[in-house]
């Protein structure tokens, strides 16, 4: 089946290519994708927000990584220990929860600057 679409091809200095290059990969798009936003006076991605998407899954893996952590403490304490290595045990999966609800708090706040008023919603 035909297409409607109509190809258009341009001709960039090295510095122009190089300038649309580098803004693909800030944008994370292609070429095409790129300048069609650009005509269509779309709403190009803003590059610091993929910064901070990526910084809030590195901190939900360190959160999992805590949980992960916990639970095997968990199982530690279902062996017999003695009774100071058990409330070594329990500071430390104190201190693991606590970890756990600072990184929480910070991947809410990170969230909560990238979509403004959204998940407050939902806290109501």
């Amino acid at each position: 089946m035909p297409t409607k679409r109509k190809k258009i091809e341009t001709y960039l200095n090295d510095e122009e290519k190089r300038r649309l290059d580098e803004l693909c990969e800030q944008m994370r798009l292609s070429r095409s994708k790129l300048l069609k936003r650009l005509l269509m006076n779309s709403k190009l991605p803003n590059a610091a927000d993929f910064a901070a998407w990526q910084g809030i899954r590195d901190l939900l893996k360190v959160n999992a990584d805590q949980a992960r952590l916990g639970n095997l403490f968990k199982l530690a304490l279902d062996e017999p220990l003695s009774a100071d290595l058990l409330e070594k045990f329990d500071d430390l999966i104190r201190d693991i929860e606590g970890t756990q609800a600072e990184l929480k708090a910070a991947i809410g706040e990170i969230r909560d600057q990238l979509q403004p008023g959204i998940h407050k919603q939902d806290k109501s």
